[in-house]
């Protein structure tokens, strides 16, 4: 946050506090290949299929393009992960590539300001 202006957001529960995610906008520097702003989320097991990871994306989408005013941003996982990947494509991102991360086979998605 002191660095970039932004970073993860906890996720929790209106009702009762509880977290029940985290997600949000991070620079990718800790990647030898990839020097980008990535979105991120991640939902307790037991919140699966509410939209929260959803909810997470879109939130994260309207400060990158809004005001950080980003021309671009990334967002990756797992092939096997369909949730997420499903997130993605619901939320704008566009498949572009496959990339090495720790050592494992990742989907590189990406969206473009003002990309509908």
């Amino acid at each position: 946050w002191e660095r970039y202006g932004f970073g993860m957001w906890l996720l929790r529960d209106r009702a009762t506090g509880e977290m029940v995610g985290r997600g949000g906008l991070q620079r990718t520097t800790y990647m030898k290949d990839l020097d980008e702003v990535e979105v991120g989320w991640s939902v307790v097991p037991e919140r699966w299929g509410e939209g929260l990871a959803t909810e997470l994306g879109l939130a994260s989408i309207e400060v990158a393009f809004g005001p950080l005013a980003l021309n671009e941003i990334v967002a990756f996982t797992l092939p096997d992960n369909v949730a997420s990947r499903r997130v993605m494509e619901k939320t704008g991102f566009v498949y572009e590539r496959e990339i090495l991360h720790v050592g494992l086979a990742h989907m590189l998605y990406r969206r473009r300001a003002g990309q509908d």
